[in-house]
Parts: structure tokens; C-alpha cells; sequence
């Protein structure tokens, strides 16, 4: 979306001076940016509105750029009174994440990206390459065998070790001293 353009001239239509033209877009700007939810014309209306004013007062304003901030905030403030907010009763779940928008596709492609680099991060480099070749749909140990020039045999082994390797890096294994004892069970005093 670009910006919208301001038409700055005073009451007879002649051209604000420069400070007060640079004030009044700075100001709008700002405006825009910091309140997104407001429509951009009204805003632009209302700052049009302000330079008017600022050049029917030339010489009284101190800070040209101080006082177009002020008063664009205190409209849109003034704005915000006379039309309050609006409460929507959404539930919990999927129907407030349908209202919000909340875009499920990136979401998991972005879980997607976070696991692949766990995993990266946590398998040996053949093992890698095995998943690399199991995300590509080549699943039969023939045909990882003949990707990676070993023997069937290995490749039926490689990919089964994968697969453990995969299912207890998702499943939080228990540390490698703990292996085969059973799990701590809480003990109260009583």
C-alpha cells in the first residue's frame, strides 16, 4: 500500500512553507505507522486540515514540527473517544485464530524448519543423507543402496537406524546412562 498523498496548502490554496509542510508530513507519517487500524485518508484528511491551521497562525508556533505532532495525536486520540473499540466474543481454539487470521500453512512450515534443524543438528552426516533421500520418496533399501553405492543389506539397516534415530529425537530418549533402568517415580515422606 503507498502512501498517501497530502495536498498542503493554506486556506487560499497557496503552498505552506517548507517547515511546516516537512512538520505536517513527518507528523503524518508517524501517524500512519503508529496507528495502523485508523484509515489512512482520514488521517491525511486531518493533517491537511492541521497545515490549514498551522499557516493561519505563521510566526506564533514555535516548533512547527513539535506542535503538528501534538495536535495529529490529540485528533486521532479525540477520534478514539468519540469511536470506542468494539469487543467481539470469539472462542478459544480455532475460532479466535480464524479472526486473527492466523495463517496454519506457515506456521507448520516454520515447526517444519525448527525440527529439520534439530535433526540436522543431532544426526552424523550418513544419517543425513538417508533422510535426505527419505524426504525425496526414495524409500526401498534398493533404491538408498544404489543412491549411496552400498550393499542392500546396509541400506535396509541404515534406514531402520534412521527411523530410531528420527523416533527418539522426537520422543526425548532417556539419556544414554539411563538406558534400560526404569523410570525415577516420586516418593512422597508420607
Amino acid at each position: 500500500m503507498g502512501l498517501t498523498q497530502l495536498h498542503l496548502v493554506d486556506r487560499h490554496g497557496q503552498d505552506l512553507a517548507v517547515t511546516t509542510q516537512d512538520a505536517v508530513r513527518d507528523a503524518y507519517q508517524w501517524a500512519v505507522a503508529e496507528f495502523p487500524n485508523v484509515d489512512q485518508a482520514t488521517v491525511a484528511g486531518w493533517a491537511e486540515d492541521l497545515g490549514k491551521a498551522m499557516a493561519a497562525h505563521p510566526g506564533t508556533i514555535e516548533s512547527p514540527r513539535r506542535y503538528a505532532f501534538s495536535a495529529l495525536k490529540g485528533k486521532i486520540f479525540g477520534w478514539f473517544r468519540k469511536h470506542p473499540g468494539k469487543e467481539i466474543a470469539v472462542g478459544v481454539g480455532p475460532e479466535l485464530e480464524q479472526w486473527v487470521g492466523l495463517d496454519r500453512k506457515a506456521q507448520s512450515t516454520m515447526e517444519r524448519a525448527v525440527l529439520f534443524e534439530q535433526l540436522r543438528t543431532k544426526l552424523n552426516e550418513r544419517d543425513r543423507e538417508i533422510l535426505m533421500l527419505l524426504l525425496q520418496d526414495i524409500t526401498s533399501p534398493r533404491d538408498v543402496a544404489a543412491a549411496l553405492g552400498i550393499k542392500y543389506d546396509a541400506a535396509a539397516k541404515a534406514i531402520q537406524r534412521v527411523k530410531e534415530r528420527i523416533a527418539a529425537i522426537l520422543l526425548g530418549s532417556p539419556h544414554k546412562d539411563m538406558a534400560g533402568r526404569p523410570p525415577h517415580l516420586c516418593k512422597s515422606a508420607s
